[in-house]
């Protein structure tokens, strides 16, 4: 009787041969050289195959390598690697469907990332409409502030000019050259030191007047414009 030792040896020996027939198999037909013709005449010259698949073979050749479908393969090579309809039929559906899922899911990905950036851009566009609209406040308080000194300046200067013309009598002379009626004064001597002070005050304070007049024009275009501005970015928010 042969013990298990000996039946386990012979056993393994015989399943090690079937593994190298069968590897020796694989080894000649992946180095054997070969011309092969496909169903559309092109010829691959020198062909030695790279790779198998259920639904065809990678070959390279003389010109290059290429995934060649059993489909496009004569009868004789499509039998001689075993080429099964059903499951090269199965194959490329799990093909096709692991295709469909990676689209689908790149999809996806891709609508999150589109709404991910439309939330970003309105954030920013709500950013820039509330800085808009802080800066068009203080421009209108900036304003507002200016006009009320201008207004205040104006009374000042016009009661300087009416204490001015109260100095003068009924023979003085008064030389114009300012928006208010008032410039340099030639008087007799009466009140000649008052005069003098007055129209001091009163230059000094045209001069001032001036720059205000101008600072209220300045302040009313950038707020013209800053208004103009935010009306764009809400009218591009909607």
């Amino acid at each position: 009787m042969m013990n298990h030792t000996a039946r386990f040896a012979i056993l393994a020996a015989v399943l090690f041969a079937g593994t190298a027939v069968f590897a020796a198999d694989t080894s000649k037909d992946k180095v054997e050289k070969r011309t092969v013709t496909l169903k559309s005449g092109k010829v691959l010259e020198d062909a030695v195959i790279l790779d198998k698949k259920p639904n065809g073979i990678t070959l390279g050749y003389k010109d290059g390598a290429a995934f060649i479908p059993y489909s496009d393969m004569p009868l004789e090579i499509q039998q001689k690697f075993g080429y099964d309809p059903v499951k090269s039929a199965r194959y490329e559906k799990k093909i096709d469907d692991q295709k469909k899922a990676n689209k689908k899911a790149q999809d996806e990905q891709k609508a999150r990332e589109k709404q991910k950036k439309a939330e970003q851009d309105q954030r920013n566009k709500d950013r820039r409409i509330s800085q808009q609209q802080q800066k068009v406040r203080k421009l209108e308080l900036e304003l507002e502030e200016a006009q009320k000194k201008l207004d205040d300046m104006d009374s000042t200067v016009s009661q300087d000019r009416s204490a001015l013309m109260s100095t003068l009598d009924n023979n003085s002379r008064v030389s114009v050259d300012t928006p208010w009626g008032i410039g340099r004064v030639r008087t007799s001597s009466n009140n000649s030191a008052v005069r003098n002070k007055l129209m001091k005050e009163v230059d000094t304070m045209s001069v001032k007047r001036d720059n205000l007049a101008q600072d209220v024009m300045d302040l009313q275009l950038k707020l013209e414009a800053a208004q103009k501005t935010l009306n764009t970015l809400l009218e591009n928010s909607k």
